[in-house]
């Protein structure tokens, strides 16, 4: 919102007031608030102390009535129990406490009242331990009971016997939730809200009395704290203490802040009120005062108002008066004066310029335009707001005057060519250049010019063009005045002549370039010729940078000024040495063929459309005995006869109609029967049509015959690859399978055409291929390879042994495939298997034997050191097997050893290996185990499966027990035998403790140690 000037100044003036009478009254309202306060603080503190001497003198009642009692039980003797109770009581403590207990030096209450089914021991308090250590009364903290977990404060004095010794303590309690001396405090009120407190002293004072029960016993608030130590702060509840000297409390006062600073809020309620009044009276006098004195400055505002709009409008201002105002309106209408001259005198200049003037606001419209501006723009000047845009191809005009609005927007300036059709159906390019008007920052709008650039464009366009023609042409062009002085060289003759691009020429002249035959074929021919008919053209030699000569086609054109007299010559030159030297070439190509052709082995010849002989070469003089020159001419059909013509025709017709043909066919001349191989290569024009065709026929008789043998080699190797047992084949270089004998077929189940041409892998499928795959790629390596590679089944196993063999090229510089022989092994793979298993096998119970197990744990092991996989080895053996043999017999033993192998195996999972070392040892590997409790259960499983009997003939039963050690691998440096070494200990610790037992090694860490 815009403020007034006189309401500014009402403001201010107010608020000037208003900020010197509140100083002073919040001054004056401090300085009694502080007396205020401080009067209240020394009556609050005289009535804190009183209430604390008052506190300190009935304690000190109690403390005394307390010890009177004590010395009439010490005269008394604490001989009788059920006495010191009557005495507790009848005594008149009740009126003064809530209990009373008698105890021993040592802490055990032998008397309470009222009475407790079972007194505790109070040997831990520490009032117990000052009075026993002090012999002085104490005044306990304040602290939970034993025995029913009551706030309580308990005084304490000592009791001594008839001869003076320490006999005990009489302790009394009051609870702090009750009615009594303390509590009776807590309850009293002080005015409004104010209440009393008592805390410990100390570090970590707590709350022995307070209104809210909830709070006794509790930490002292910090608040509580900061408000007895504050001083006139009316934020803070006014808080006054003083301390009870016989139980060493603090006594606090607390009076809220709301309560003890009432009068003082009202006070300054009623100060806010006074200046709100004064406040807005006095801007309200102000208001109307500087109304009155500020009229004259509201004429002058409305007068200038009045300009802006309208600058040749008349206005009154009172230029007569005697003071300041007087002076700024005359001030004023001498401005306006001057301004409107320098408007005049502006208007004429731009009306007047060769240039289109025109200013624009924010919105885009044409606030002023001159007489220029309309006459580029074929405007009326009615039209000159937008008439612009009617100019504008009325599909993009809208998005044209979006585009301008937001151009004479911004603060950047504009500097653009544009394209106008006016109306009279003319196009004008035109020059726009236009700068933002600022006005604080912000941008009120745009002034600019226009200018009308349609002729210069294209005559600098028709510049640019010829000189870019000239620059880039590769040509060479120079013009020469009539003296023949170099007047301009493109870029090309400079380099062709070795000037440089910024070399001056203007010394130098035609005979700086030509030879002295072209200077004086100048002045004879060229010179007088272009005079005469405007232009000459031929050849001729010129200089080049090293003044050596080459041929130019040549052309020279005379220009004439506006009177016909030749002003200056242009020259236009291109170098035609290699084109000179093409046909020289041409030339010299032409025989070289002519002696290729004659030599090759081979028949060429060029037959034109009517298939004539139109070239032949010198072999077929020497196949046909013919004269080369004899038979151009001639037509195909002519020369070589109808049932030739017959074989020929089709692939000829094909060749006539755009097409290269290839074909086989057979001649007999003088020399006698060929084969030959014919090729037609169209000979084609601009447009495409075949003028003609070019022959070639090659003699092909002997590589026929070598194809048969070969043929007949390849039938004979087949023969024999067929019978043999093994697969062979032959794969190229791309994998694809070339050659295959019979076995092939029958192992595929697919005939020879369905395998050829496929790949390995489509064949093999991609599991089998990934295992042959690096075989592949060693064998096109050029490496031999052997392996073996087997195939099992639920219901059958094959083993084969293949062979690969590379095949190098014929100049060994490559391998181009590899064969294949794969042989099947099956037989003495199995054989192979049934020894090995022989050999690990124990005969007695079928299971492993000591190279089993040595193996299959060796290989267990690699297998957790690569996963990281839990593993665990069990060492077992018969608990007193050696005894069963002595009284049975070793075919009892053995027997028994098939038995306890059987019911070993029964109680492990299929997947754990289980071995017989020898005699009655035994070991079991389990692997993959995800933590070591199921191998610890499983070998208690075992052990507790041995202890049933074993049946070991048809009337005998033995009873026998088992040893089982149990050791951990989990990857790491451990050898087999310090694994099975591990296993042996934790047998024989088995057997130490007891036997019929396991006994487990630790667990192993990183780095597979214990």
């Amino acid at each position: 919102m815009r403020l007034k000037l006189r309401t500014k100044t009402a403001l201010l003036i107010t608020l000037l007031v208003l900020a010197l009478v509140g100083a002073t009254g919040w001054w004056q309202y401090r300085s009694l608030s502080s007396e205020y306060v401080g009067l209240m603080r020394e009556q609050q503190q005289a009535l804190t102390e009183g209430a604390a001497a008052d506190l300190d003198y009935k304690l000190g009642v109690h403390l005394a009535a307390l010890a009177r009692a004590a010395r009439e039980l010490g005269a008394r003797g604490f001989a009788d129990p059920e006495a010191q109770q009557r005495f507790l009581a009848d005594k008149d403590l009740r009126a003064m406490f809530d209990n009373t207990a008698l105890a021993t030096p040592d802490g055990a209450i032998v008397a309470i009242h009222p009475p407790a089914s079972q007194p505790p021991n109070i040997a831990d308090r520490d009032y117990f331990k000052r009075v026993r250590e002090l012999r002085q009364p104490a005044i306990s903290a304040p602290l939970l009971t034993k025995g029913n977990r009551q706030p309580a404060v308990v005084m304490a004095v000592p009791v001594e016997g008839p001869d003076g010794h320490f006999a005990g303590v009489l302790g009394a309690a009051l609870n702090l939730q009750r009615a009594n001396v303390l509590g009776d405090l807590s309850r009293a009120t002080i005015g409004r809200g104010g209440h009393y407190e008592i805390v410990t002293r100390g570090d970590s004072p707590r709350i022995v009395m307070h209104p809210d029960a909830k709070l006794l016993l509790a930490p002292a608030a910090a608040a509580t704290a900061a408000a007895v130590d504050s001083a006139a702060d009316t934020g803070h509840d006014l808080a006054t203490h003083a301390t009870v000297r016989s139980a060493d409390w603090d006594l606090r006062l607390i009076v809220p802040a709301r309560a003890a600073y009432a009068p003082l809020e009202q006070a300054r309620r009623n100060l806010l009120l006074q200046l709100f009044w004064l406040g807005l009276g006095c801007a309200l006098l102000v208001w109307l005062g500087t109304a009155w004195v500020m009229r004259p400055l509201e004429a002058l505002s409305n007068a200038i108002r009045t300009l802006r709009r309208s600058p040749d409008s008349q206005v009154r201002l009172d230029v007569v008066a005697n003071d300041e105002r007087g002076d700024l309106a005359r001030e004023f209408d001498a401005l306006m004066a001057e301004l409107r001259e320098q408007r005049l005198e502006v208007a004429a200049v731009t009306d007047a310029s060769p240039v289109g003037l025109f200013r624009c606001g924010s919105d885009g419209r044409m606030s002023y335009v001159n007489d220029e501006y309309l006459a580029i723009h074929g405007l009326a000047r009615e039209e000159a707001q937008e008439g612009w845009l009617t100019l504008v191809r009325e599909e993009i005009r809208e998005k044209v005057r979006q585009d301008w609005i937001r151009i004479v927007s911004a603060a950047e300036p504009l500097n653009a060519t544009r394209r106008l059709h006016r109306k009279d159906g003319t196009q004008v390019l035109v020059a726009l250049r236009s700068r933002p008007v600022l006005a604080g920052g912000r941008v009120m709008g745009h002034v600019g010019t226009v200018t009308d650039i349609t002729e210069r464009t294209r005559a600098e366009r028709a510049l640019r063009t010829l000189t870019a023609v000239f620059d880039m042409t590769t040509d060479y062009i120079v013009q020469l005045d009539a003296a023949g002085r170099v007047i301009y060289m493109n870029p090309a003759a400079r380099r062709r002549t070795g000037i440089a691009p910024e070399a001056p020429i203007e010394r130098l002249s035609v005979a700086d370039f030509n030879p002295p035959q072209t200077l004086e074929r100048f002045r004879s021919q060229v010179v007088p010729t272009a005079v005469a008919t405007g232009v000459w053209v031929g050849e001729s030699m010129v200089w080049d940078a090293k003044r050596e000569e080459f041929p130019v086609s040549h052309m020279v054109i005379a220009h004439r000024d506006k009177h016909g007299k030749v002003e200056y010559f242009s020259g236009l030159m291109r170098d035609i040495s290699a084109a000179k030297a093409a046909e020289q070439a041409l030339r010299e190509s032409e025989q070289r063929l002519r002696m290729v052709t004659d030599h090759l082995p081979a028949l060429i010849s060029y037959l034109d459309r009517d298939l004539r002989f139109r070239f032949v070469n010198k072999a077929y003089q020497d196949w046909f005995g013919v004269e080369p020159q004899q038979l151009l001419g001639r037509s195909l059909h002519e020369f070589y006869g109808n049932e030739a013509w017959a074989q020929m025709e089709p692939y000829i017709r094909a060749a006539l109609g755009g097409r290269q043909v290839t074909y086989e066919r057979r001649v007999a001349g003088p020399g006698g029967r060929r084969d030959i191989q014919a090729t037609l290569v169209p000979e084609r024009n601009e447009e495409g049509e075949v003028m003609g065709l070019y022959t070639l026929d090659s003699d092909i008789t002997a590589h026929h015959e070598a194809e048969e043998a070969l043929q007949e080699s390849e039938a004979r190797l087949r023969t024999v690859a067929d019978a043999l047992p093994m697969r062979v084949a032959y794969i190229d270089a791309d994998e694809r399978y070339r050659f295959n004998n019979l076995a092939y077929e029958r192992e595929f189940g697919l005939s020879r055409d369905q395998i050829q041409g496929h790949t390995v892998q489509e064949m093999l499928g991609g599991p089998a291929y990934e295992s042959v795959k690096p075989h592949i790629r060693a064998a096109l390596a050029g490496e031999a390879v052997t392996f073996q590679s087997e195939v099992s089944q639920s219901d059958s196993y094959n083993c084969y042994e293949a062979q690969y063999i590379p095949q190098p090229a014929a100049n060994a510089d490559a391998i181009v495939g590899f064969h294949a022989v794969i042989t099947d092994i099956t037989r003495q793979k199995l054989e192979e298997k049934r020894l090995v298993g022989l050999a690990q096998i124990d005969p007695l119970t079928g299971l492993a034997n000591r190279a089993g197990f040595e193996l299959r744990l060796g290989e267990a092991m690699d297998r957790s050191r690569s996963a990281g996989a839990l593993m665990a080895l069990m060492y077992l053996d018969i608990d007193g097997f050696k005894q069963i043999n002595d009284q049975f017999g070793h075919q009892t033993g053995d027997e028994l050893l098939k038995a306890f192998s059987g019911r070993l195996s029964q109680g492990l999972r299929s997947s754990d290996v289980r071995a017989r070392l020898g005699g009655d040892e035994f070991t079991v590997i389990m692997e993959g185990l995800p933590h070591a409790d199921i191998a610890v259960a499983a070998a208690t499983k075992l052990v507790l499966a041995m202890q049933t009997p074993f049946t070991v003939e048809p009337q005998r039963t033995i009873n026998v027990t088992a040893s089982i050690g149990l050791a951990f691998y989990q990857g790491g440096a451990a050898s087999a035998a310090a694994l099975v070494k591990q296993a042996d200990e934790m047998l024989y610790r088995a057997k130490r403790v007891g036997r019929n037992n396991v006994q487990t090694a630790p667990l192993p860490t990183e780095g597979g140690q214990a």
